[in-house]
């Protein structure tokens, strides 16, 4: 019979397959400070210029997409 050794800890690996509920919780607060920090300057520089939609939606587009990226990088580290 052959034993099965517990598998070891790799540097720059992930710990565990599945994020947990806190990862997810840390997703979201992430998407949600990316969406508003570019929502809230796009509002900012747009009363300041007083073109208040463009740079509005311009800001929420960016938090949007930087949020999307930073989820994708906190989801890859689970993806092997």
């Amino acid at each position: 019979m052959t034993s099965k050794q517990p598998a070891r800890a790799v540097p720059g690996e992930p710990s565990q397959r599945y994020p947990s509920a806190m990862a997810y919780a840390g997703i979201g607060m992430l998407n949600a400070i990316c969406l508003l920090g570019g929502g809230a300057l796009g509002w900012l520089v747009d009363r300041a210029l007083g073109t208040l939609p463009l740079f509005l939606l311009v800001g929420l587009l960016l938090g949007i997409v930087t949020g999307a990226l930073g989820t994708r990088a906190e989801l890859r580290r689970y993806s092997r």
